[in-house]
């Protein structure tokens, strides 16, 4: 199939000006199961950890099943506009579902979904969603608490959401899940489970038609192996802790559990995962020589994340006694303080050290990893102290607060001046994934490898 005929199927994209809440994509679906019964059928496969039902919509009639993951970090608002287009257009005309039975699970973790929903309307700042920003620790990812065993243990604790997912794998076998994530700042890129040159090059052909910049550093997954420029191979848990472990981390306290992949391996599943940015910069992808040797590069960046570990840490230790210890902030501002070491180890365990950065590279470095965990730490110890002094936290916890927020908007100042990015168009993102996961399923329908 050509990329003209998915992008046929997939159809136009209206501006979109802010995500779908929770509310509003349950609304959404409820309203074309009640104008398509025929079509469109909604089973609740469980409750989330706050009672959040987990919502299955199921659309087609073929024999070959498709999953598709909406919000799996609940930071990655895109999948949840992207399950929302193709919804409607497999509702109003069978052929887009290429003969597959497709089902969308709406929203993996509503309860942290909520915790984001104050920025999905804008403004689509980097700092301005950093401020309304939530991503919970590995153990509280439902996307990576799948169990599995590693060196003879079992690993993972699945969370309620986890087992809604796991019903829905036993219960369909399906031939491809494709998980929508998306990043706050860089290149588009891809993990797959296999595939062929033709289909790695089909996917990035759609970054660079959307005029997303394909991203040229390395993976966010431990170990995961290069297939083209863009797209990766998602290891199984077991590479990725082996890796780990064998840079000294703890293993399972840094990846949680087993992701979909192991999982689903039982039933040779596919897998997809469509990770795009919300803001560009052209500086990205200047492969230029530039001023510094690529170890030194990563040193600072190391350093980078034990001085933020550190003032985050100092921060409560002042506050230390005060809180309440109920706050998903305070669970995942721990987590990530005391996960930043063992970052800083990975970033300094990346090979090739002698040779010269590029621009992109030492851009990527400052402004991207660098920025990107500054924002995501200061934004939730802000919340944190901010909700916790609503509580009816005393002076001393105000007293932080102000102190802290003067050191965040340092941060912030930064950003907005140094790089701010440009924002994609939340309809081309939404296109993307859209034809991305299309092209995946006609590729199934024309028995040819993913």
């Amino acid at each position: 199939m050509q990329a003209r005929d998915i992008t046929g199927l997939v159809g136009p994209i209206e501006r979109i000006d802010a995500f779908p809440t929770v509310d509003e994509l349950n609304a959404f679906a409820d309203a074309l199961a009640a104008g398509h019964p025929d079509r469109i059928s909604i089973t609740e496969l469980g409750r989330s950890r706050g009672g959040d039902p987990i919502r299955e919509v199921t659309v087609g009639s073929g024999d070959r099943h498709i999953l598709v993951f909406g919000n799996p970090h609940p930071n990655e608002p895109i999948g949840m506009a992207t399950i929302r287009h193709l919804l409607g257009r497999m509702a109003a005309d069978e052929t887009v579902t290429v003969g597959a039975t497709w089902h969308f699970l709406l929203c993996v973790d509503p309860d942290g979904t909520r915790l984001n929903e104050g920025w999905f309307a804008g403004p689509h700042t980097r700092t301005g969603v950093a401020r309304g920003f939530y991503r919970p620790p590995a153990a509280e990812q439902p996307e990576w608490c799948f169990p599995t065993e590693w060196r003879g243990r079992r690993v993972g604790v699945p969370l309620p959401e986890t087992k809604a997912m796991m019903a829905l794998i036993d219960r369909t076998r399906p031939a491809l899940i494709a998980s929508l994530h998306n990043a706050e700042f860089g290149g588009g890129f891809f993990y797959t489970s296999g595939g062929d040159p033709g289909y790695w090059s089909a996917l990035t052909a759609g970054l660079s038609a959307a005029g997303v910049p394909i991203y040229q550093g390395e993976p966010d997954a431990p170990g995961a192996r290069t297939l083209a420029p863009g797209v990766f191979e998602l290891p199984l848990f077991e590479a990725m802790a082996d890796l780990l472990a064998a840079q000294g981390l703890d293993s399972v306290t840094a990846l949680g559990g087993g992701g979909c992949r192991d999982y689903a391996a039982r039933y040779g599943t596919a897998i997809l995962v469509c990770e795009l940015p919300l803001w560009v910069d052209s500086r990205i992808g200047d492969g230029s020589a530039g001023d510094r040797v690529l170890g030194d590069l990563l040193d600072a960046t190391a350093a980078d994340y034990r001085a933020m570990a550190e003032v985050a840490s100092e921060v409560l230790a002042r506050v230390d006694g005060t809180l309440s210890g109920r706050s998903p902030f305070e669970r995942s501002v721990r987590a990530l303080v005391a996960g930043l070491p063992g970052l800083a180890v990975s970033r300094q365990s990346v090979p090739q050290r002698n040779r010269i950065a590029t621009r992109g590279e030492i851009f990527v470095e400052q402004y991207d990893w660098t920025a990107m965990l500054r924002l995501r730490l200061g934004g939730m110890l802000l919340r944190l102290l901010e909700d916790e002094y609503a509580l009816g936290g005393g002076t001393a916890l105000a007293a932080e607060r102000d102190r802290f927020a003067a050191v965040f908007d340092q941060w912030c100042t930064d950003v907005e001046l140094n790089a701010p990015g440009v924002a994609v168009p939340l309809a081309r993102l939404v296109g993307v994934q859209a034809e991305s996961i299309v092209l995946a399923a006609a590729r199934l329908r024309a028995g040819l490898a993913i």
